[in-house]
């Protein structure tokens, strides 16, 4: 469950990484309305994630999963990966670089 803490506030500026670059670009670039449904919604969602991280390191700590190949490091790092991911796809928008989709 440490892990998971220690790991927490990089999931955190990640999401915020995605959320700030997705704003960006969808209310400055294509000059779409800002909306605050959508906005509340994406917060909720990204409390969720942070609820079963924290109940997924608890059932880590509590029993041996880590027996089955996956790790709470594993897990974390792959959120972690995902929402940087977004994020750099989002800046390249903002900036005008085309970032081809692999099929």
């Amino acid at each position: 469950m440490k892990e998971i803490l220690t790991l927490l506030p990089v999931l955190f500026v990640a999401a915020a990484m995605n959320i700030g670059a997705g704003i960006y670009y969808n209310v400055g670039t294509k000059n779409l309305n800002f909306n605050w449904n959508t906005f509340i919604s994406g917060i909720i969602k990204a409390a969720i994630v942070v609820g079963i991280f924290i109940g997924t390191a608890y059932c880590f700590e509590a029993t041996d999963l880590s027996s089955l190949g996956a790790t709470p490091e594993l897990i974390m790092t792959s959120a972690i990966t995902l929402y940087v991911g977004k994020a750099v796809v989002s800046l390249g928008k903002i900036l005008g670089i085309e970032i081809p989709k692999a099929k």
